[in-house]
């Protein structure tokens, strides 16, 4: 019912019981609100809290879970919880489970990357929903504590796609230094063929794959299949003009292919 995001207020102050205090209120409000909504929480032992947080863990069939995913499904109050082991992710230590990923040693682009992996898979923007359910490396408040929420990180991720965006097609891909570059013999029975030398590297990097399906609105170019409606479909992506015939690794050249059709492609060439 606040005005801002309870994620702000905690990465503001450190936690929501210092925010409290700063406000002039008082702690013990808050814990004997929880207390009264569920009055068995105050003489339960850590054995059953655990045993609960492994039950919702194995319902959501994933190994760790955040505490809106417990809150949803679990028995026990999250701020009982919190008051009595101090923190989520130790009390999922105590419970045996991985922590959430709050870890300090995860960065921006090892989150952002995440972010891709999903959109790519999922062939459309992916949801708070999608990250609820355990489809994302991390969890849903590991990408608040970063950017300040889910729609900051999405934010972010769309300005590090689009960056560099108004230079030419071939910086989204790295050039091969002139003098770096080598002739590629290609042996054919007993004479060598020479492969003509490339301006880019033959591999597109992450931003450009991103780039050549959101173009193609994360669907094969060929038979217009997408992971958006099957989640088994996998898509590539693929030069339109074969780097062995001097094709460039450049947003024109290349095309968004499903695992098929790209395997089908290479049987055809």
């Amino acid at each position: 019912m606040g005005t801002y995001g309870s994620n702000t207020i905690q990465r503001r102050f450190g936690s929501w019981t210092t925010a409290l205090e700063r406000a002039g209120l008082k702690v013990y409000s808050y814990q004997m609100a929880a207390a009264a909504r569920n009055p068995e929480n105050r003489y339960s032992s850590n054995q059953q809290i655990f045993d609960d947080i492994i039950r919702v863990a194995k319902l959501l069939s994933i190994p760790t879970i955040t505490t809106g995913q417990y809150k949803e499904h679990g028995k026990y109050d999250v701020s009982t919880i919190l008051n009595r082991f101090h923190s989520w992710d130790k009390a999922l230590k105590l419970a045996n489970l991985s922590e959430t990923g709050f870890a300090k040693d995860i960065s921006d682009p090892d989150l952002l990357f995440e972010i891709q992996r999903l959109w790519i898979k999922l062939g459309r923007q992916p949801t708070t929903t999608d990250v609820k359910k355990g489809l994302s490396k991390y969890s849903l408040n590991t990408y608040s504590w970063r950017f300040g929420g889910w729609r900051e990180a999405l934010e972010m991720f769309i300005k590090y796609i689009n960056a560099d965006e108004n230079n030419s097609n071939n910086s989204d891909n790295e050039k091969i230094p002139k003098e770096e570059r080598i002739t590629h013999y290609v042996p054919q029975e007993t004479e060598k063929k020479t492969v003509p030398l490339h301006n880019t590297n033959r591999d597109p990097n992450y931003r450009l794959r991103f780039k050549v399906m959101q173009r193609d609105n994360f669907k094969c170019c060929i038979c217009g299949t997408s992971p958006a409606k099957d989640l088994s479909v996998e898509l590539h992506v693929d030069h339109i003009v074969p780097w062995s015939k001097s094709g460039e690794t450049v947003i024109d050249n290349l095309q968004t292919l499903c695992s098929k059709c790209n395997l089908g492609k290479g049987d055809i060439e």
